[in-house]
């Protein structure tokens, strides 16, 4: 490019920034917020466009050599996104709109060729701020729906699993709302904006649609040399104390992590040395939640442009997990729809101020059909929603996460999230929270088996249901209790509402050689945590013996006894996504676990009782192991009387009885 003059012109106070965008009827682009120092940008007439679909390495966008150069104007530049899979598109204007400290400001890359139109630009532009214009309120409601809970707590709990096999520490699982467009977007844009005022907002327009972004969270700045970011990893909603997020041992570890991530992208181009943390595990206010942020700081090295800066940290390690690449191939095996934009990133590259990027969340994407005339009709807007997942999430409470951070973007633009995506809170009942929480363990020959296991979902209930912990010499009395027994030994642990704790061990029965169960409606209530208060499950069982609860829509969920899992004809394991009415049995995670080990296919999806009945199934307890049922109702299961499905099950039962050789160790130290 030729080169420029820097040239601002302060024009005087004026109309907000989304009323200017509504008196140009969406026809320009915005950034509002902590763009540039604080503020907004409104750009108008790009001079270039550049469109790649691939995503790497990021192109050297050129720049004119800018005489004048004042370290605060931004005067021009490129513009745009760069998305998480799809087309990044940026657009370069010689000039822009800028508001600073109630002013606004007519900053332009000024040459003689284009003299004219800037003139005529600026002085359009003095006209314009002369008037106001009123920001509407959206007149059609919108409902948000079509994310699906089950996929989602699949892909929630499958993380975990890569998770404990140590394939990644922490990775981000997305999904996707929608529903038809009721407005322009420019409008939506304007009233959600001026409702949100978000940290960094921007309303872009593209060739194929238009993109809505209301983001808390800076990606990366650049001025000279210096490199801010500031990752985001921690969510409670504002209906909480916030001291809540910042006891949160879960919490801070991930945002530790994903600041070591970025540490790791920024010491490949910055200076030995150079790279810090100069903040860490600061609680924010954004709309409808409290947020965890840390900064971290370095300096690029004097070979290093901003394409490579760019390579080098795209995309944001807070929306991908820990290691990068690994996170990044779990999040294309485990989610169901592409990103999009959705954890991309929006931002700038100035060739007077620097760069800027914001992690596009909080962001809705705008498109559309093409028309017989080859125009794009807009008519659909999507909502990119996630969280990040480390070894102790809870699929509910990462859905429902989710939903916190959709719930005040959409109430921003006159729209509710759908009545079937919606999934409130469920209560335990007075007589489950008096009784407090229970562990059952199999002991064999004097060793509890997976009693961190057991230990740690047992805490982690406590801490959510009580606001405490286990006692710190648990573990030690459970070893202590059964140390010297032979043979196989029940251990039963009660943790008290008061935070005190019982051991008792006595002589475990033998596992049933095979169970016939038969169905009932779904408890109700919650049923995640296994209750010391059995009344419930002991007065079903005095009925007619085992009892198989169904859910309202007629999917299997779990025996009073244990987890279900069918077998099918090729030996894939299928097993229900965990939720609130579904026990996080440490059994059936073992045999997860198993499964992987082995390269058995496992599928976590619901099945109803006649899938059940056409093929084998069984239940697993931390007692009884895993038990074959026959029968479900009387009427015998199609294949339980199969070799290979009692085989299978038994060769199951046994491996799980074999205590892991290093837990054995663990525990014979404790």
């Amino acid at each position: 490019m030729a080169g420029a003059r820097l040239v601002t012109e302060l024009l005087g106070p004026g109309p907000s920034p989304e009323q200017l965008l509504l008196a140009l009827d969406g026809e320009a682009e915005l950034l509002v917020g902590n763009w540039g120092g604080g503020g907004a940008v409104l750009l108008r007439d790009p001079q270039d466009v550049v469109r790649l679909d691939a995503q790497a390495p990021f192109p050297v966008l050129p720049q004119p050599d800018v005489g004048g150069a004042n370290p605060d104007a931004i005067g021009g530049g490129w513009f745009g996104a760069i998305p998480y899979s799809g087309t990044t598109e940026f657009r370069f204007y010689d000039h822009v709109l800028r508001l600073r400290d109630g002013q606004w400001w007519f900053e332009t890359l000024w040459t003689e060729q284009r003299a004219n139109a800037l003139a005529a630009l600026r002085e359009r532009y003095r006209r314009l701020l002369a008037d106001g214009v009123a920001i509407p309120v959206p007149q059609l409601p919108m409902t948000f729906g079509g994310a699906e809970r089950a996929a989602h707590l699949a892909a929630v709990e499958s993380a975990v699993e890569l998770i404990r096999a140590g394939e990644v520490y922490q990775v981000n699982i997305c999904t996707r709302l929608s529903a038809a467009l009721s407005d322009a977007p420019h409008v939506l844009f304007a009233h959600a904006a001026s409702e949100l005022k978000p940290v960094y907002g921007a309303y872009l327009r593209g060739a194929t649609g238009a993109v809505l972004s209301f983001s808390p969270e800076l990606f990366v700045r650049r001025r000279g040399r210096q490199v801010t970011s500031s990752p985001i990893k921690g969510t409670r909603p504002r209906d909480v104390p916030a001291d809540e997020l910042r006891r949160s041992t879960k919490d801070a570890a991930e945002n530790v992590m994903i600041v070591d991530l970025m540490r790791n992208d920024l010491g490949r181009v910055s200076e030995t040395g150079s790279v810090h943390p100069t903040a860490l595990l600061q609680i924010e206010a954004h709309p409808g939640v409290w947020q965890l942020v840390s900064t971290v700081t370095s300096t690029l090295r004097a070979d290093v442009d901003d394409a490579r800066l760019l390579d080098a940290t795209f995309p944001p390690g807070s929306v991908t997990g820990a290691p990068k690449l690994r996170a990044m191939q779990a999040i294309g095996d485990l989610e169901t729809q592409p990103r999009q934009l959705y954890t991309g990133a929006i931002g700038y590259l100035s060739p007077c101020w620097g760069a800027e990027f914001s992690v596009a969340i909080r962001t809705f994407e705008v498109t559309g059909e093409r028309t017989e005339l080859n125009r794009t009709e807009l008519n659909r807007i999507e909502l990119g929603v996630g969280s990040g997942i480390t070894a102790d999430s809870v699929p509910m409470l990462e859905w429902r996460e989710v939903l916190h951070k959709a719930t005040p973007l959409l109430a921003a633009l006159g729209a509710r999230v759908d009545d079937a995506v919606l999934t409130p809170p469920v209560a335990p009942t007075p007589a489950q929270l008096a009784g407090g929480l229970l562990e059952t363990i199999l002991a064999l020959d004097g060793v509890p088996l997976r009693l961190a296991d057991h230990l740690a979902r047992l805490d982690r209930c406590s801490r959510e249901l009580y606001g405490h912990g286990c006692p710190p010499d648990l573990a030690r009395r459970a070893v202590d209790a059964v140390r010297g027994l032979p043979g196989r030994i029940g251990l039963r642990l009660v943790l008290a509402p008061d935070g005190t704790a019982s051991v008792e061990a006595r002589p475990a029965a033998s596992s049933p050689a095979a169970s016939e169960v038969w169905t009932t409606n779904g408890r109700g209530g919650l049923w995640r945590h296994k209750w010391a208060d059995r009344s419930q499950l002991s007065a079903d069982e005095a009925t007619r013996g085992t009892p198989l609860y169904v859910a309202g829509d007629g999917t299997v969920l779990e025996t009073s006894r244990g987890n279900v899992f069918l077998l099918e004809d090729d030996g894939t394991l299928v097993t229900p996504p965990l939720r609130d009415d579904l026990l996080p049995g440490i059994t059936r995670r073992a045999l997860l676990d198993l499964a992987r080990d082995e390269g058995r296919a496992v599928r976590l999806r619901s099945f109803t009782v006649a899938q059940m009945l056409a093929a084998g199934a069984f239940w697993t307890s931390s007692l009884s192991l895993a038990v074959p049922i026959v029968a479900v109702d009387g009427t015998p299961l199609a294949r339980h009387d199969s070799g290979n499905v009692s085989s299978d099950i038994e060769r199951f039962a046994q491996r799980l009885r074999e205590a892991d050789s290093a837990a054995r160790r663990l525990s014979a130290d404790l």
